[in-house]
């Protein structure tokens, strides 16, 4: 499915194959971070995190991270311009849950996630409604 340049099935695979997927939504600052890689002692990784400057702050944080692992061969950005619910409704969420089966640790990590996005994304619409530091009125009522 390809809607004005964003392929559904594409973004399914990222998420289905790459060592690391990084997901941005357009109207937040935090990002989605999931990293898909797997050792004897560490299962996959997922967390809202900040944002940074390039790919390869993205890799020095990573190495940080999740020191047990080398760079991952895989890295894939791709920026998610619905909301939180219409990323559920797309089936990618259950795709990140795929890729943590079999690892409670990471299963919980991935919707402790979710749950962050939720809320970020609640406080975002009641900032656009309510007015808030992103947000400013172009006109505003006299009295």
């Amino acid at each position: 499915m390809a809607d004005e340049g964003f392929d559904l099935e594409e973004t399914l695979r990222a998420l289905r194959e790459a060592d690391v997927v990084v997901i941005g939504f357009g109207w937040l600052q935090e990002r989605l971070l999931i990293d898909g890689r797997r050792n004897d002692s560490e299962g996959p990784y997922v967390r809202v995190v900040e944002p940074v400057r390039s790919p390869q702050d993205r890799i020095r944080e990573l190495r940080r991270l999740r020191p047990s692992f080398d760079d991952p061969e895989s890295f894939v950005f791709f920026p998610w311009a619905g909301r939180v619910d219409s990323f559920v409704e797309a089936g990618l969420f259950e795709r990140i849950l795929e890729r943590c089966a079999g690892d409670p640790t990471a299963e919980d990590d991935a919707r402790a996630a979710l749950g962050r996005l939720y809320e970020l994304d609640r406080e975002d619409i009641r900032q656009a409604i309510a007015g808030g530091d992103k947000y400013h009125t172009l006109y505003e009522r006299t009295s």
